[in-house]
């Protein structure tokens, strides 16, 4: 389609990594969360790097580090839409004891 789309399959690949890692691993500091994608990325070029017909990319790697904060970014929105949106004092919200009791007497 274009030159170097490579690239932007990197950027959105490693986005997509990293907005699942944030919402699988919530309790995950971000430095850990950082430093995961970012091992497999480099791990991934350095294999590509040994393979005969491939070569390793600067460009690539850079592509996976923007996709890396660009999924960051994406998890962060989307939790701080979560909290506003008022789901998570739903999901918090101690039950109702005297509904429950009338409940179990039914």
């Amino acid at each position: 389609m274009f030159e170097q789309q490579d690239k932007l399959h990197h950027l959105l690949g490693f986005a997509a990594l990293m907005f699942t890692l944030r919402l699988a691993f919530p309790r995950w500091r971000l430095f850990w969360a950082v430093l995961a994608s970012l091992s497999a990325a480099l791990a991934i070029e350095i294999a590509q790097g040994l393979q005969p017909h491939r070569t390793a990319s600067a460009g690539d790697m850079l592509a996976n580090t923007l996709g890396v904060l660009l999924g960051w970014g994406c998890a962060q929105l989307t939790y701080f839409w979560y909290l506003r949106s008022g789901a998570a004092r739903r999901e918090t919200d101690e039950p109702d004891v005297a509904n429950l009791e009338s409940l179990s007497q039914s």
